[in-house]
């Protein structure tokens, strides 16, 4: 796994000239939106009722991130009546917004985070369907698998040479090294069973 993603000096591209830089959170609103145009209400309640709940910061954060991301040029808002006859404002990513989509999603995996991140990363690949080309999907594959691989030396290593203040501590270290020895070998097969799609003309992410 010893590629890395092209353009690895796109880290931090969000932050440019008139732009904050970006949570995570932010990020994955503006990737849900590049899929279709959505309205708060709407993202509400797909944050409330999937696995995506665990990216939303708190309850209130969703309509704050929206305003900003509106501000910032990177969503336009457009004012509509849903079914009901309620008034609501339906977003949708500007240009900007894709642009600054697509360079996240092509940031590599910063080995020094990728415990921390190990969800964002999974969301970004999510994204990546339909978003980047096949090699550019192995590609970050690769890199979040050599990031993990270096993540579970570091652990093991910090197991055996430090001594814990007590079982409860071992164990708990146990389970975060099990968690992420499952998480390379799902990287693994992902990368096999995308490249087994590409040789016989399946369909895979990006194409």
């Amino acid at each position: 796994m010893g590629r890395k993603l092209a353009g690895k000096n796109l880290a931090g591209r969000e932050a440019a000239p008139g732009h904050q830089r970006l949570t995570p959170f932010e990020h994955i609103l503006i990737g849900l939106l590049c899929g279709s145009s959505q309205s708060g209400y709407e993202l509400k309640r797909y944050f409330a009722t999937t696995p995506a709940v665990v990216y939303e910061p708190s309850s209130g954060a969703l309509y704050p991130a929206l305003r900003r991301l509106a501000a910032r040029g990177l969503l336009h808002s457009e004012l509509t009546t849903s079914s009901g006859g309620h008034e609501q404002h339906r977003y949708s990513p500007t240009q900007a917004g894709r642009e600054t989509h697509r360079r996240w999603l092509r940031q590599p995996v910063d080995q020094t985070t990728v415990g921390r991140d190990l969800g964002v990363h999974l969301m970004r690949f999510a994204m990546a369907e339909g978003e980047l080309t096949p090699g550019e999907t192995l590609a970050f594959l690769q890199d979040l698998g050599d990031a993990l691989g270096q993540f579970i030396t570091d652990m093991e290593t910090f197991m055996r040479d430090t001594p814990m203040p007590g079982r409860h501590a071992a164990l708990a270290l146990e389970h975060g090294l099990a968690v992420h020895r499952a998480s390379l070998l799902w990287v693994q097969h992902a990368c096999a069973s995308l490249t087994e799609s590409a040789g016989s003309g399946g369909a895979a992410p990006g194409s």
